[in-house]
């Protein structure tokens, strides 16, 4: 790896009576920019090869290895030199910035799929026979301390060093007993026709009317009375706003898939700023879409994509003690978001759905054994409801680390359980339920800690009620009296969805 930096150093004024110190300074710093480097490895260091002092910049060039990294060096120099010219000409520093900042990776063979990854990255990439070269321009002294350039580079390092990700088939570990369906039509082609779901605007959301609302909570209070009581689950209320700032500690998420999310910009508490959005509106009764973007902040937060988000956050930086865990939390308070784009489908693939999440945090032992439980009392409602359903397990997208291989044998080690039901019209399988293992994942990223530094774990298990609700009415069908007496005791009488219009 090599680096070649372009700076500049701007300092409070002219540097003309400096120059002549200047040389014997930068030949103070030659040991500076030997600390730390591995013995055997001083060609990688960090070297000056040019400077000039032009009105109050000084501008420098860097060459370097790996060991210490030019920008990292440019640091050791500006606090060197603020320090000396200051207490010597009163001279202050006032800006650090790159002008430029070249890495070259030496690598050959680089796939094609490397290629195309690393072709979406945000900076300034070649691609050569021998390597890749990457570009950083205009870089503030913000984002030299904030480590830009070196977390791209591991970015860079990652992608050319993992093989393109293989499709891997579920590994289905359980299934329940095979069934006859006598019903197999599409369930969201009937609820339309019955009334159960409207079509409402927006793309991947519907109105789900009497019948469909009561029997998806029915399927709730079965889920709640057969898992959360006697698993000692408490409900609670989540917000489903979630600042940025929190969803950034959501391992996988802004950074791994911030295109399937709503992100929600609040408008200035100035009706002053709406006037001309007003106008037109009233004018031409038409939505002023470009206006009222001219007038919105930047997003500010995300409609909740994952539901457990503020469970983490109520413990974020703060010290727990194993003798008071497990905590064991529930919310079924709202919606859940994700934005699908093009891959929304009826009622299997919507843009808002609802779901009971399962939330909780301990011991490393009491998180393997609570998600156990979770994932058996889930199992065990499914068996009840007679449906046909395994299960699989699988790698969360933000437990990803290039793994194609999951090992089975120990159930710590499985991030994921899904349960999943088949849909007898298309005869494949539905997701309803998702149960994971985090370790200490989310604990580190939302600096969950305990009081003797032992080790915590959190998960999460999600039921997706409403694609419990699709998976029942796949296999039952719609008359209640071919559904199972547990589910019809909770429903009866069924209303029948109103139509106003014929």
């Amino acid at each position: 790896m090599k680096f070649e930096l372009r700076a500049k150093l701007t300092f409070s004024r002219e540097l003309e009576p400096v120059k002549a110190d200047m040389g014997v300074l930068f030949e103070r710093t030659k040991p500076l920019l030997m600390r730390g480097v591995p013995e055997g490895r001083e060609t990688e260091a960090a070297k000056v090869v040019k400077w000039q002092a032009t009105g109050k910049n000084l501008e420098i060039e860097l060459e370097s290895g790996r060991y210490v990294r030019a920008h990292d060096a440019l640091l050791r120099i500006a606090k060197f030199l603020g320090a000396e010219l200051g207490k010597k000409y009163k001279l202050g520093l006032r800006e650090i910035t790159a002008d430029e900042c070249k890495v070259f990776i030496s690598r050959t063979n680089i796939s094609d799929h490397a290629k195309a990854e690393l072709r979406r990255l945000p900076y300034e990439i070649k691609i050569k026979s021998d390597g890749v070269e990457i570009s950083f321009k205009n870089l503030a002294e913000s984002d030299l301390r904030g480590r830009i350039i070196d977390r791209f580079l591991t970015m860079v390092e990652e992608i050319l060093a993992r093989e393109p990700t293989k499709t891997v088939e579920p590994k289905v570990i359980r299934h329940g007993p095979k069934r006859k369906h006598k019903f197999k039509e599409d369930p969201f082609e009937v609820a339309k026709k019955l009334g159960w779901v409207v079509e409402f605007p927006g793309r991947g959301q519907w109105i789900y009317t009497e019948p469909y609302t009561k029997l998806l909570r029915a399927l709730e209070e079965i889920i709640i009375e057969r898992v959360a009581r006697p698993l000692g689950f408490e409900e609670v209320m989540f917000p489903k706003l979630i600042p940025l700032e929190v969803m950034q500690r959501m391992p996988g998420y802004l950074d791994g898939v911030p295109e399937g999310m709503y992100y929600v910009c609040p408008p200035p508490r100035d009706p002053e700023a709406f006037s001309t959005f007003k106008q037109k509106l009233r004018l031409t009764k038409r939505l002023p879409l470009r206006e009222l973007g001219r007038v919105l902040k930047e997003p500010a937060y995300v409609l909740s994509p994952a539901q457990c988000e503020p469970f983490y956050e109520a413990f974020s930086s703060s010290r727990l003690r194993l003798e008071n865990l497990p905590v064991k939390q529930f919310d079924r308070s709202g919606w859940t978001y994700r934005w699908e784009g093009g891959g929304v489908e009826g009622l299997v693939r919507t843009q808002e759905f609802r779901r009971i999440e399962f939330v909780f945090v301990g011991a490393p032992k009491d998180a393997v054994e609570i998600r156990e439980k979770v994932v058996e009392k889930g199992m065990e409602i499914l068996e009840d409801l007679e449906l046909e359903w395994r299960l699989s397990v699988a790698t969360p997208f933000y437990m990803r680390e290039g793994e194609t291989e999951i090992d089975t044998s120990d159930s710590s080690r499985v991030a994921t359980y899904d349960l999943e039901v088949v849909l007898p019209y298309r005869g494949d399988w539905l997701e309803i339920g998702s149960y994971n293992l985090h370790k200490a994942k989310f604990a580190k990223s939302f600096k969950i800690k305990e009081v003797k530094d032992r080790e915590v774990w959190t998960g999460c298990c999600g039921f997706g009620t409403s694609r419990w609700v699709v998976g029942f009415l796949a296999q039952h069908g719609f008359n209640p009296l071919d559904w199972p007496e547990m589910v019809r005791k909770r429903v009866h009488p069924l209303p029948t969805a109103r139509r106003v219009v014929e």
